[in-house]
């Protein structure tokens, strides 16, 4: 069972039921196309794990015009191009992480760590930028739509972002407690398919039920 949650309402928007064996990350672009089809609203950023690192779910959240959040999985991968951390930090000209001091669009900005006094540099600032503001390196995030994110990777807004997809935890836990999704007596992925439709279908009518009575309590 794949979901692609909303996460204020922690209401599955979305839910593909595959084989055992489908990893999530190949089910993605699927799931990021009917979100985008079924809500008018637009979508700013699409939260996932660590699993579904793949570029071709990065790619599909640019197409529909969000910001993917997902940790990367530095597992399986080489080292990062020259000049540059493994999270996408530019590094100076003596191998200190540059500051992230915010961005434009898809322009990410970074500044000189000596300048912003987050390392004390040896040489200062002369040896990179006569200016007295530091060298300034600005990266294009759609050069690398993987490694480069809007808010930038490990600052506290990307990481307050990514701690939204508990809400994908709390409705799948839904789906399997509370409901039946985690107690299947049927066989054939098409039976198995209409079972957890049913659940997801209970969920969301529970839900409109509760704002219903909440609404009439309100008004009274």
């Amino acid at each position: 069972m794949h979901l692609s949650v909303d996460t204020a309402s922690e209401l599955p928007m979305a839910i593909k039921v595959t084989p055992a064996h489908v990893n999530d990350g190949e089910v993605a672009p699927e799931l990021i196309k009917q979100v985008a089809e079924r809500t008018k609203s637009k979508i700013e950023f699409l939260i996932m794990d660590g699993g579904y690192d793949q570029l071709k779910n990065y790619e599909s959240a640019k197409n529909i015009g969000a910001q993917a959040i997902i940790p990367l999985n530095l597992r399986n991968e080489k080292e990062p191009p020259e000049g540059i951390s493994s999270n996408g930090t530019p590094r100076c000209s003596m191998g200190y992480e540059m500051t992230y001091w915010g961005a434009d669009k898809d322009q990410l900005k970074f500044r000189c760590p000596h300048a912003t006094g987050k390392v004390d540099c040896p040489l200062g600032m002369a040896a990179c930028s006569s200016s007295n503001y530091g060298m300034v390196v600005k990266v294009d995030i759609k050069k690398d739509v993987r490694r480069y994110s809007n808010p930038h990777r490990d600052t506290k807004r990307w990481k307050e972002l990514y701690n939204e997809r508990t809400s994908v935890e709390r409705c799948n836990s839904r789906m399997k407690s509370y409901f039946t999704a985690n107690s299947l007596h049927v066989w054939g992925i098409e039976k198995v398919k209409t079972h957890i439709y049913l659940n997801g279908i209970v969920l969301l009518v529970s839900a409109l039920a509760m704002a219903k009575e909440n609404k009439g309590k309100k008004a009274a």
